[in-house]
């Protein structure tokens, strides 16, 4: 269970202020309506044991919350690149801009943001504006 988010009332951000695609994302995240906790890992070191808790409630491996068949990552590391764990962390709190897609944290689950229609699930619908004829 990841220790940063355990509010339906909360979203945690995990996002990159360098990237536009993911400032436009924090906007939108801001106007949900909930609490943000935006952590910019630009500028905020995020600890190994918080990458693995991320991984872990995203059912995935930290190493595959890096995209190594990405233009950013093989303009980097090259082509041939297979990366651990331990060295996708390492990768995550050395070089940032290698999180290609912002991470939005809500209780119990967490998605990577791709697009940013995708972080309005994590709004709460308000129902009570909807008027049927």
């Amino acid at each position: 269970m990841i220790s940063l988010a355990t509010s339906p009332k909360q979203i945690v951000l995990f996002y990159n202020s360098n990237q536009k695609n993911h400032k436009e994302i924090f906007a939108y995240a801001s106007s949900a309506g909930k609490d943000l906790l935006a952590i910019d890992v630009s500028k905020d070191k995020v600890a190994g044991t918080t990458w693995t808790e991320i991984a872990d409630v995203m059912n995935l491996r930290v190493r595959d919350l890096i995209h190594t068949d990405h233009a950013t990552f093989e303009n980097k590391y090259g082509t041939d690149n297979n990366i651990d764990c331990d060295g996708a962390i390492k990768v995550l709190q050395k070089d940032p801009e290698m999180l290609i897609f912002p991470v939005a944290i809500e209780g119990k689950r967490a998605k990577e943001i791709k697009l940013y229609n995708e972080i309005l699930e994590f709004f709460d619908v308000d129902t009570s504006s909807i008027h049927i004829p």
